[in-house]
């Protein structure tokens, strides 16, 4: 189930959900069904390990490592 981020327009309340493709979603603080859809940023955590990276050698500051995340 994908998470998304909402902001009730009711109660101005930011809240992530996890969501099935066809529901609704609910403010949890007020009930309200009037949220709009916030960007949303993946994030990941923790330490990446030698064998985690792909066979790839780490990268200078500046170089792309491949892993989408260039810059």
């Amino acid at each position: 189930m994908p998470l998304y981020e909402y902001r009730c327009k009711k109660c101005e309340k930011n809240f992530e959900i996890l969501q099935r493709g066809s529901e609704k979603a609910v403010c949890p603080e007020c009930g309200g069904k009037s949220l709009e859809k916030q960007f949303s940023v993946f994030a990941s955590g923790g330490q990446q390990s030698e064998s985690s990276g792909g066979g790839m050698p780490p990268s200078s500051p500046g170089s792309c490592s491949g892993t989408g995340c260039c810059g």
